[in-house]
């Protein structure tokens, strides 16, 4: 009988997983991590945002995050839409960081919902907004050249800066309008870019003002461009900067609409506008490049503050910023594919164009649309069309099958900062 009962026992044990293998595995939770490219981010004071954090996790759980030491960490929040943002916006003249230095440190982790990541400590660096300094807005010297332009230069980080600005019919600075600013292309200047663009022709009819800032020599080069590709923590000339002087002089002195600016620019001023979508987003409302891409610093750093629509256009057969990229040159393609996914945009088409000017070739767009704020894509290729502004005119732009500056302003007018306009 004794012998029955430690036979028993045996097979009791073993049936509980007490031989060794027999019983259920827990699985184990691997902890979330940080994915950030970057630990150090720059941003202009006065506004609140600072950088939006990424995270993911080997078992496909949600990921969250959560401050929890830095010297600063106090001086932070994170919201919903996992963006790290400044509880008080910070003050360059004014610094508010634990060693007055205008470099504010915090360490945030992830977690998951059972694991924390490791801590990740990251540098907030806030710039100098010149705009901000005195009485807070530039004023620049201008003179009338005709009865709707103006010709204007301004003392911009010791250095002197021209712009047009063209006003329509019967302007007056109580009126509210939009502002367009157009930048002209790489060894090229705003005079030329006033005339092939044609955007003096939509003025009137739309009501808007239009601007033509003048890029200074580009470094080695010696000739006339923007410094595009990053937020100026390592440019000689910080034009993102002057392009917010500039908007915040027309806000002030023009009586623009703040919520109602936008850009568009021609090949190295293309990428001038998508820098200014990476790191100007709060300031401006929709942006159009045509013949040029993201810079490979600005897609490794893009930093948009909100839902961003933009218009692309390019010619198939561009020979000197190929769409299929270079060393240089984001393919466009990966361009469209980071805005609709920053974007979160659910659906994507392709619309056919015809061939307007009858030369056999005709025109195609990528459209992604539902996306955050009612804001869509919309990457135009125009076949058998070389490094050119596209316009119907074909002393001015190759003879394209559409008209750059009506089809650009058709889709920038459709939305405001906050997104699709009512």
């Amino acid at each position: 009988m004794k012998k029955n009962k430690i036979l028993f026992a045996l097979l009791f044990l073993a049936s509980c997983g007490g031989g060794g293998g027999g019983g259920m595995e827990v699985p184990l939770n691997s902890p979330p991590v940080i994915t950030n490219s970057s630990s150090s981010y720059s941003v202009l004071e006065n506004q609140n945002f600072a950088f939006t954090l990424q995270g993911s996790d080997p078992d496909g759980d949600t990921v969250s995050f959560n401050i929890f030491a830095g010297e600063d960490q106090n001086s932070f929040a994170i919201n919903d839409s996992n963006q790290v943002i400044f509880l008080t916006n910070p003050d360059f003249e004014n610094p508010t960081d634990s060693n007055n230095d205008n470099v504010f440190e915090v360490s945030i982790r992830a977690f998951d919902g059972s694991s924390y990541s490791s801590g990740y400590d990251f540098n907030i660096t806030v710039l100098d907004d010149e705009s901000d300094n005195g009485d807070g807005v530039v004023t620049p010297n201008c003179s009338e050249q005709t009865p709707d332009t103006s010709y204007c230069t301004l003392s911009w980080e010791s250095r002197s800066r021209e712009f047009y600005i063209v006003t329509p019919e019967n302007f007056s600075i109580d009126q509210n309008l939009p502002l367009l600013i157009s930048l002209h292309g790489g060894d090229d200047y705003a005079d030329a870019n006033m005339e092939y663009t044609g955007f003096k022709t939509i003025k009137d009819e739309n009501n808007v003002v239009l601007m033509f800032p003048q890029g200074t020599v580009a470094e080695g080069k010696g000739s006339t461009g923007w410094y595009a590709g990053g937020d100026c923590t390592a440019l000689e000339v910080c034009d993102l900067s002057y392009i917010e002087a500039l908007i915040d002089f027309s806000v002030n002195d023009l009586g623009i609409n703040p919520e109602m600016v936008y850009v568009s620019g021609f090949s190295n001023g293309a990428f001038m506008a998508y820098t200014l979508a990476c790191f100007l987003s709060n300031k401006v409302a929709a942006f159009a490049p045509v013949a040029g891409s993201l810079s490979p610093e600005d897609y490794d750093s893009c930093n948009p503050q909100r839902p961003v629509p933009i218009i692309h256009i390019h010619g198939v057969n561009d020979s000197q910023i190929p769409v299929q990229g270079n060393d240089y040159v984001t393919p466009v393609q990966l361009v469209f594919n980071y805005w609709s996914s920053f974007n979160e945009c659910s659906s994507t088409s392709v619309i056919d164009g015809d061939d307007n000017n009858g030369d056999g070739y005709g025109w195609y767009s990528d459209v992604s649309s539902g996306c955050q704020q009612g804001v869509s894509i919309n990457y135009t290729y125009l076949e058998n069309f070389d490094h050119y502004w596209p316009s119907s005119n074909a002393d001015k732009g190759g003879g394209s099958d559409i008209n750059g500056a009506t089809y650009i302003w058709d889709f920038l007018s459709k939305y405001d900062i906050n997104g699709l306009r009512n």
